[in-house]
């Protein structure tokens, strides 16, 4: 059987990824703040996704 931590990490890796670029190549379409929320939100969605995937990792051996 599947593991559903396995398509929910690389799930959030991608979106993670894309947001992490949109935050450092395009800074100006960000939100009126003066944090840049997309590199923020996209590092944290990098780092859930690959702790998900080292647990799917970690629970097949």
């Amino acid at each position: 059987m599947l593991d559903l931590r396995i398509p929910c990490g690389l799930f959030f890796l991608l979106i993670g990824a894309l947001l992490c670029g949109l935050g450092v190549f395009s800074p100006g379409s960000a939100a009126l703040t003066t944090a840049n929320v997309n590199l923020y939100a996209g590092a944290a969605m990098l780092a859930f996704g690959g702790i998900l995937l080292l647990l799917a990792r970690r629970s097949r051996t």
